[in-house]
């Protein structure tokens, strides 16, 4: 054996040493007891005075993740390995309260699942994985009807369907009876509605959006993101939100609570979920308990590696994003938003390699250009003031931004400063007057959140009072860019 290979295994000999060691400490820190092969570690869930201890466990264990060498296992494999105890003892009695539930189960069922039975389950458009298996499993929780809200799915979602999950589509909103179109049930023309994902006015299906009694037919909302200001309704609703990783770990913890088993179908699409709306439990939105659910979900799933299935569908989105065409790729994953009078778009590809979408760069500006014009409806006031394209490499958890025009980089350059730039594609021509080729591509790091990292950079900026060579669209003073009539 060489000496480079000689001290490698060393090295993650050491490695392994400490790890062992770190968690032999978690494990007396959370069951109070010493480490032996021959004792039971199982958790006391009874004994409320002992749950501070699991506190102090995932903190330990977070510090003892960061001191390790990031060859040696991922997030996700940390998360199986950190909670396979607690999960043993929590399926141990889960396991006993499905058959028997507990007097808090029976609570749950009569005062609270009983309002949302009977609803339409259904997510955002721009459909994701999320959005889908969030609809899926709680109308199975809640006997409800799943919802997708747009007729095609990307990549990653039927990949997971088909080879993990082994569940067939939902059905369209628009084709349910009762959902999109008006039932022959005259006593319930318009079912109720539980969004799930998202409870923006914009992201909502439009058949629902532009419904006269929307307000009155939303009865539930489950999401774990921020309140948006167009969100109201007539009467009190079911609201569950979250501040977690992933809306599919706020259902599969309603499962816990409501004694329910989700199955192993829809414990592996859960499961999907989270770690496709984490990247993989590695963004920073993730939170201890996305990290525990994928672990819980695994289990009643029977999936041994979550860490390889998460691989395997990443793959499966790249494929699929790649062969989309620039038109779609810009407006599949994208989000609008109003910071302080501007107007600003943001698209997200998550690839496992950047380089076939980077060959594309040209032709996505173009359409980012477009997109903005687009936008507006045949109006300028209502037109994007700036489009961005982020794309994501979930494997080395690092991103670049493509510019598509003298506004935008005179935005993302004071949003992201001090991140180099270059140019998106070899020989491509400046897209603009306002803008050099040069100036076409970010490299913003290892930033990769756009909930998180992308849209707090961009208001923070905005808010800050930001001026470039153009007034906001929605100005009256706006006079229109040649280059945007030639478009």
């Amino acid at each position: 054996m060489s000496e480079k290979k000689l001290r490698r295994k060393r090295h993650i000999s050491d490695v392994l040493d400490r790890k062992e060691s770190n968690l032999a400490l978690c494990a007396e820190i959370s069951w109070g007891t010493k480490v032996s092969e021959d004792e039971d570690l199982r958790f006391t869930f009874a004994n409320r005075d002992s749950w501070p201890n699991f506190q102090e466990l995932l903190r330990h264990l977070s510090k003892a993740s960061k001191e390790s060498d990031e060859q040696l296992d991922t997030e996700t494999e940390r998360a199986v390995e950190a909670y396979e105890k607690v999960v043993d003892s929590l399926l141990h009695s889960f396991k006993a309260r499905m058959n028997s539930p507990v007097e808090e189960a029976f609570l749950e069922e009569i005062f609270v699942s009983s309002h949302l039975k009977g609803c339409v389950f259904v997510g955002h458009i721009a459909t994701d994985l999320d959005s889908i298996a969030g609809a899926i499993g709680a109308a199975k929780l809640f006997g409800g009807i799943p919802a997708k809200s747009e007729a095609n799915l990307n990549g990653e979602i039927l990949y997971v369907l088909k080879e993990v999950a082994e569940l067939e589509e939902p059905m369209l909103f628009d084709d349910i009876p009762g959902g999109g179109i008006p039932s022959n049930d005259p006593d319930n023309v318009w079912k109720n509605v539980c969004l799930v994902d998202h409870n923006e006015e914009k992201q909502m299906v439009k058949s629902l959006r532009e419904h006269p009694d929307r307000k009155s037919r939303v009865v539930g909302l489950i999401d774990h993101h921020a309140l948006s200001s167009s969100f109201s309704s007539d009467k009190p609703l079911f609201i569950d939100v979250r501040p977690w990783g992933s809306m599919s770990s706020i259902v599969a913890h309603m499962f816990l609570r409501n004694n329910k088993n989700p199955g192993k179908s829809i414990a592996r699409l859960l499961m999907c979920a989270i770690l496709s709306d984490t990247l993989n439990l590695q963004s920073v939105t993730t939170t201890d308990a996305d990290r525990f659910a994928v672990a819980f979900l695994a289990r009643i799933g029977e999936i041994e590696n979550p860490d390889e299935v998460a691989r395997l569908m990443f793959r499966a989105k790249t494929a699929w994003i790649c062969d989309l065409g620039p038109y779609a790729m810009v407006r599949g994953d994208q989000k609008d938003f109003f910071v302080n009078g501007w107007r600003f778009g943001i698209a997200v590809l998550e690839v496992t390699t950047m380089s076939p979408v980077l060959q594309l760069a040209d032709r996505l500006i173009l359409e980012l250009r477009t997109l903005k014009i687009e936008k507006g409806g045949g109006k300028i006031a209502n037109e994007l003031d700036f489009a961005f394209l982020f794309v994501v490499d979930v494997v080395k958890q690092c991103s670049v931004l493509l510019v598509c025009g003298g506004r935008e980089f005179a935005l993302a350059s004071k949003a992201f400063k001090g991140c180099p730039h270059k140019i998106a594609k070899d020989g491509m021509p400046a897209p603009g007057s306002t803008i050099q080729a040069s100036q076409t591509l970010i490299d913003v790091g290892p930033l990769v959140s756009r909930k998180a990292q992308f849209v707090p950079a961009f208001s923070e900026t905005l808010n800050a009072g930001f001026q470039c060579h153009k007034l906001p669209v929605s100005s009256p003073k706006y006079v229109d860019d040649k280059d945007d009539d030639a478009l």
